[in-house]
């Protein structure tokens, strides 16, 4: 998975609240399946991320995200789902319920998948006084 999305995710998931994290390569693309766990007050909470460099987003690309998984412990987890697309993605066909973050690294422009580098600060050079 890419580094900038990695750190987007753990903006929104920190690791300071108790997340740890498990990627899942989905396929031969970028796309990503991410399992958060952590245990709050007493309950395991897991929420399962689909990461898609995806143009258009459709419901059978949710398909592994809402998957049950077994659990050994005994435990009745909470679930929660998301998915995190580029900017300028359409994601009209997924369910109004379903929470959708859109990457501040990409973006589509057009059809082409562009990185949004931040902007580089120009700084003026100091005017020199003549001797």
């Amino acid at each position: 998975m890419n580094d900038f999305v990695l750190q987007e995710i753990k903006r929104i998931w920190s690791s300071y609240d108790g997340w740890k994290m498990s990627p899942t390569k989905k396929g031969a693309g970028y796309d990503t399946l991410v399992t958060l766990e952590r245990s709050n007050n007493g309950h395991k909470e897991i929420t399962r991320v689909l990461v898609l460099f995806k143009k258009d987003v459709t419901l059978d690309m949710l398909d592994d995200l809402t998957r049950p998984e077994p659990v050994f412990d005994g435990s009745r987890p909470r679930y929660d789902y998301a998915v995190i697309v580029p900017g300028n993605a359409d994601t009209s066909a997924l369910p109004k319920d379903l929470k959708v973050f859109v990457m501040k690294s990409f973006a589509f422009e057009g059809k082409e998948l562009i990185w949004l580098k931040k902007p580089v600060r120009k700084t003026e050079e100091p005017v020199k006084k003549k001797a």
